[in-house]
């Protein structure tokens, strides 16, 4: 079953997401990506010029956005009325709830715009429970539709420099507690080796010259050497300080039914119930969960592989459903 007015609706994303490409492909929906490395306001303007084009060429009957961009859903709200078309916002995660009570212009207008985006959209889609609950007290309509698991036909086993080798899933976002994991690495054998994966220039210098031997920078990876590593790890871990996340690397290991270790949070708890190791995000809690992993590596491998035959039967029951709504809006 696919979305009834699909040669009526498109999805514009201004990032290149792995959950945007998988949920459009499963809903038969024409995909937009316009992707610009320039200035931030100067993408912005040029973005917003291609999508406005795009709408008023396509005239769509439903139009699905992906958020973030902010300014993209922004773009798409103001829009509604005029063009004509039902909107959709598929949210993922990014309401910035801990950073609510911050007093910066930055700040301020972001959340004025998250407020208005999420009223205005006929339909926001959220990775979990919490999340729905937020927006709705908001005034907003909200459907909870965790990420699918994603196909990685790429990954080849490849060897690494380690006699046991943890892959740490990062894009040095606020969230992300990469020094602690630094630090954790130096509690840990010196075999044991830490591949650090994302575009490591955004981590400051002294960090970087002092992390210790064990800890390996692999910098911005393409799609073939990402899935690899991944798959010839021994445990992947994927760490944030935020509440109510449900994480794309961890989505990603389950696909290679590879070990996880996460951070003790309660959504990711709940979700990733099955071959894990949970961590409290400071060094000396990493390091433990680092040796569980590879101690336990064999019996957490089996339980993923459990995990990873569970989740795609109650995703696609989630994803009926979300393609009934879709269809009655």
């Amino acid at each position: 079953m696919k979305v009834g007015i699909k040669t009526k609706a498109i999805w514009i994303t201004w990032e290149n997401q792995r959950r945007t490409n998988e949920l459009s492909k499963a809903l038969d929906v024409p995909l937009y990506k316009y992707l610009s490395d320039r200035y931030y306001l100067i993408r912005l303007l040029v973005l917003s010029a291609r999508t406005c084009a795009r709408l008023f060429i396509a005239r769509p009957h439903m139009l699905i956005v992906q958020n973030p961009s902010i300014v993209l859903a922004t773009v798409a709200c103001l829009l509604r009325r005029i063009v004509g078309y039902t909107l959709v916002v598929d949210r993922h995660s990014n309401f910035r709830l801990e950073r609510m009570h911050l007093r910066s212009l930055k700040e301020m207008v972001f959340q004025m715009l998250s407020r208005y985006t999420v009223k205005k959209a006929h339909l926001t889609i959220v990775t979990n429970e919490f999340l729905k609950n937020v927006l709705e007290d908001w005034g907003g309509r909200g459907f909870v539709l965790p990420d699918k698991l994603p196909q990685l036909p790429l990954a080849e086993k490849v060897q690494l420099t380690g006699k046991n080798n943890i892959v740490f899933v990062c894009s040095y976002s606020g969230d992300e507690p990469v020094t602690e994991v630094i630090e954790a690495a130096r509690l840990c054998d010196p075999s044991t080796v830490i591949h650090i994966t994302g575009d490591n220039r955004k981590l400051e210098k002294d960090v970087l010259d002092s992390a210790p031997p064990n800890v390996r920078f692999t910098g911005f990876l393409n799609e073939k050497d990402y899935q690899s590593i991944l798959l010839s790890c021994d445990a992947v871990m994927v760490l944030t300080t935020a509440e109510h996340f449900l994480l794309c690397g961890a989505y990603e290991a389950v696909s290679l039914d590879q070990p996880l270790i996460l951070s003790d949070k309660e959504t990711l708890r709940n979700y990733f119930n099955k071959g894990v190791v949970f961590a409290k995000n400071d060094a000396k809690n990493i390091s433990k969960a680092i040796r569980t992993a590879i101690r336990e590596k064999e019996c957490r491998q089996k339980e993923i592989g459990k995990l990873a035959s569970d989740l795609p039967e109650s995703w696609q029951r989630q994803f009926d459903r979300l393609q009934e709504q879709m269809d009655s809006l």
